[in-house]
């Protein structure tokens, strides 16, 4: 209940829709008359909107497990880490071939209306090798997925440049001996 919860309540910056979304996970809704499942992406319309009817209600939150290595990162910029609403918050899974990124989830919180599932940049990072180049360039891509407005967390601006400093995060500390950007670099 409360992780159904934690997601009905549709806020775009909660911690466990970010982290599902991640996750690729999908979602059991139960009506009167009829169950259907869908991706948990595809549940949030509009800020504070949902795919759910008012008789309807979620009866089960799942995502996959695969037996294959998959690297999972979660970072959250707030004044207090573990207790505070975020300004931002991003989580990320991977599945790595060698090199390669086979497959990429990646959400963020706090840059849009909804919590936000980055399809786009998904789609630019599966098949890429890992490489701080790549992920400048992901960031580009993200840049243009993300819609910001200035609030009592921060400014567009600001948001922006966390976002992109939390994706830089999520690749140091899943691959810290690739990912060595420089200063300049950023």
């Amino acid at each position: 209940a409360t992780i159904a919860g934690n997601i009905v309540n549709a806020s775009p910056i909660g911690d466990i829709s970010i982290i599902l979304l991640a996750l690729n996970a999908e979602v059991t809704i139960e009506g009167v008359q009829k169950i259907r499942k869908l991706p948990l992406r595809n549940l949030f319309l509009g800020y504070k909107k949902l795919d759910l009817a008012p008789e309807e209600f979620i009866r089960d939150v799942s995502f996959g497990y695969h037996p294959e290595p998959a690297l999972f990162s979660f970072e959250k910029v707030s004044r207090r880490t573990h207790l505070d609403i975020a300004s931002v918050n991003s989580a990320m899974h991977l599945r790595i071939q060698g090199d390669i990124i086979a497959e990429c989830h990646l959400s963020a919180g706090g840059v849009s209306p909804v919590p936000l599932y980055l399809s786009e940049t998904c789609v630019f990072l599966t098949g890429r090798p890992i490489s701080a180049e790549i992920v400048l360039q992901a960031n580009k891509i993200m840049q243009e997925e993300i819609s910001p407005i200035s609030d009592a967390r921060g400014s567009e601006e600001y948001k922006r440049l966390l976002m992109r400093q939390l994706l830089i995060a999520h690749f140091r500390k899943l691959f810290p001996e690739k990912i060595k950007l420089s200063i300049d670099q950023l």
